[in-house]
This record gives C-alpha cells, sequence and structure tokens, in this order.
C-alpha cells in the first residue's frame, strides 16, 4: 500500500535526506573506528554534505512554504547532494568489501 492511497503526502527529497542519515548513522562508528584513513575521509566527507544537504532543505522549505512543491532547480540541487552522498558510500562499500 502507498502512502498516497490514504492522503499522506511525503517529499521524495526529504526520504532521500532521511535514507542517507540512516545509512550514515549506521556506519559511522565503524568507519571513525577503522584505521582505515579512507574510510574515515569518506565518512567526514559524508557528514559535510549531510549537514549542507539538510541547511539547504531548510531553507527551501522556508522559502516554498508547506504547501507548495519544490522548484525543478531546488530538486536537482537535492538531487546532486544524493548523488555525492551516495558516490561516496560506493566507494566506502568497495573499500571495505561490503555492499
Amino acid at each position: 500500500m502507498m502512502p498516497e492511497a490514504k492522503g499522506i503526502k511525503y517529499d521524495e527529497c526529504e526520504m532521500a535526506l532521511f535514507r542517507a542519515k540512516l545509512s550514515y548513522h549506521a556506519t559511522i562508528d565503524e568507519r571513525m573506528a577503522s584505521q582505515n584513513s579512507n574510510l574515515t575521509s569518506i565518512s567526514e566527507a559524508q557528514a559535510r554534505i549531510l549537514k549542507v544537504w539538510e541547511i539547504q532543505m531548510q531553507g527551501t522549505k522556508d522559502l516554498t512554504g508547506k504547501n507548495e512543491g519544490r522548484s525543478a532547480s531546488d530538486k536537482r540541487a537535492m538531487a546532486q547532494y544524493e548523488w555525492r552522498y551516495t558516490a561516496l558510500e560506493n566507494v566506502a562499500t568497495q573499500t571495505t568489501g561490503k555492499g
């Protein structure tokens, strides 16, 4: 059953940020504790991406209001943050052999 069936609407950009945060918090302790400097650097870069992504998300939400959708340029910007985070996650999983 899709959430929309009950009249619940969700923002795909917010869901992408939520999934990225879950992924980050599930792996950060292990990666920071590892002796692998690449994983540590990746985790730090992901943290910066998440921070900027969240600030951008809040800024666009404040500007557009709750009832209006995001503009196409805002959606493209959010997709770029998602792509950057996912690309780093793919590198990290290749580095650890997990995934």
